[in-house]
């Protein structure tokens, strides 16, 4: 039924399945009330019957005939038939208008001695009949009872109650086939063509109305089915941008790296020269002097000393620089602000400020890659030092743990004695590219990369007021190992 509406199918599929259950209802209760009917109707047959049995024997016994006949009489005038049929079973008194015709006289003897009395039905005179026989007294010999009674307007009341029922029976199908369509139009058909419009319109784009052929589940079938094509290539499209945004905001954090270490690489290059020009000296002085043992052993040394402090301060500006696919291990955060600190000692001892660390004496695990962590510790520090520039002071670093927001986190300050962030400026300090720098000394990039990898991190970095200037605060969550250790350590 392809081109069948939906509320067609509805009605043909509740018409199918009412008219059986219709059909059924009606038979058993036309059957059930007809069947409890005439045994009503052979009760009291069988009551009158049984009446009318000893008085008959006791008026034949006495031979008062003129008595039977006004009895018989009276229950014909009520509707119903009397006989006396003789021991063999023939007939042997009626009124003369009596309309049953007995059985025959071997049938009903048997069918009196085997079950005590016999029933059937007659048409005769144009009626229907309940027939009863039953022995006068109880005794087959003496005589049988033979009462009928007249049926023909019980059968005629069946029939019309049988034609009735059908008919009910019949307008109730009648009505569902003509309700049924109206109502599933108006609240199946109806909103059903509405959805289908509207998802043709949404994957469509278009909003004008445009013609519904064929049925109303065939069509919103199909629109989902073309509206699921397209979310496909949406979420195809969307993976690619995704991607493509992740690689740029790798090449970002990178690159604000670079700036990073762009700025270190002024103040290292001093540090390098001083080494180098001990060596130059050293070399010379050992060129040109004596060559004894304990002086030659002991210029040697100072200048592999040299040598391996400028193997260090390159060694850490590289793998501060190096570039790699981010991890996630299990790391304690404090040799991490360490490196940090390490990798700034000698920017800072060229700006007059003091580095100052409390990382507790316990380890401070999380979950996170070493590396972004310490890209955030240098921008932090960096930050801290630009404020600072004019007038040095201390960076205090502070490192601790703390139960908050329903988790055990790690939480670390990085405190300066600068002049602080103005209120103004508070709620943009992690906005791309926004920067209270002088111009050429800062991309405003450094806080929103630290924001951005932070977040990647489950935590959050936020901007509280220090003693005398800006504090960052990085809170992060302690890892699940660390948390086992403190609950078995309990």
């Amino acid at each position: 039924m392809p081109e069948m509406k939906v509320g067609t199918r509805l009605a043909v599929g509740m018409l199918a399945a009412l008219t059986p259950v219709v059909a059924i209802y009606t038979y058993n209760r036309v059957r059930t009330s007809t069947h409890i009917f005439q045994q009503d109707l052979k009760r009291e047959t069988r009551a009158t019957e049984t009446a009318l049995n000893k008085a008959i024997q006791l008026d034949i016994e006495r031979a008062e005939w003129s008595d039977i006949r006004a009895v018989l009489r009276t229950i014909a005038d009520q509707g119903m038939a009397v006989a006396i049929l003789d021991g063999s079973g023939k007939l042997w008194y009626s009124l003369p208008d009596f309309p049953i015709k007995p059985p025959p006289p071997s049938e009903v003897v048997g069918e009196v001695k085997a079950g005590g009395s016999s029933e059937f039905t007659q048409n005769a005179a144009g009626r229907f009949w309940f027939c009863r026989i039953a022995a006068l007294g109880n005794d087959p010999s003496f005589g049988y009872l033979l009462v009928a009674q007249d049926w023909t307007e019980v059968e005629r009341d069946l029939y019309q109650r049988t034609v009735s029922a059908i008919a009910s029976g019949t307008v109730v199908v009648l009505l569902t086939a003509i309700l049924i369509p109206l109502v599933s139009r108006k609240y199946v058909s109806r909103p059903l063509a509405e959805l289908s419009r509207r998802v043709s319109s949404l994957s469509s784009g278009d909003d004008s109305e445009r013609e519904m052929i064929g049925d109303e589940v065939t069509l919103i079938t199909e629109e989902f089915r073309r509206l699921a094509r397209q979310l496909s290539l949406a979420r195809r499209r969307l993976l690619d941008e995704s991607e493509r945004k992740i690689e740029l905001e790798r090449r970002l954090r990178h690159s604000d790296k670079l700036a990073t270490i762009g700025t270190l690489a002024s103040g290292l290059a001093h540090e390098i020269g001083t080494p180098l020009g001990v060596i130059r000296g050293r070399a010379e002085h050992l060129l040109r002097g004596d060559r004894e043992e304990r002086k030659l052993t002991q210029g040697l040394e100072i200048i592999i000393n040299q040598i391996d402090r400028i193997t260090r301060i390159v060694r850490q500006l590289l793998d501060f620089g190096r570039r790699r696919e981010p991890i996630s291990i299990t790391c304690d955060v404090r040799p991490i602000v360490q490196r940090t600190l390490h990798l700034l000692e000698t920017e800072a001892e060229h700006r007059n400020i003091r580095l100052v660390s409390e990382l507790g004496p316990l380890p401070l695990l999380v979950d996170c890659d070493a590396d972004q962590l310490q890209q955030v510790f240098v921008n932090l520090g960096m930050n801290a030092m630009d404020a600072m520039a004019h007038s040095g002071g201390v960076l205090s670093v502070n490192a601790q743990s703390r139960f908050a927001g329903g988790r055990q986190e790690v939480r670390l300050s990085f405190e300066d004695d600068g002049p602080g962030v103005d209120e103004e400026f508070k709620d943009r300090v992690f906005d791309p590219f926004f920067t209270t720098k002088d111009p050429g000394k800062g991309t405003g990039m450094g806080l929103a990369v630290s924001q951005s990898i932070i977040r990647d991190h489950d935590g959050e970095i936020t901007l509280e007021q220090g003693k005398r200037g800006a504090r960052f605060v990085v809170s992060l969550p302690m890892s699940h190992r660390r948390e086992a250790e403190l609950a078995a350590s309990v």
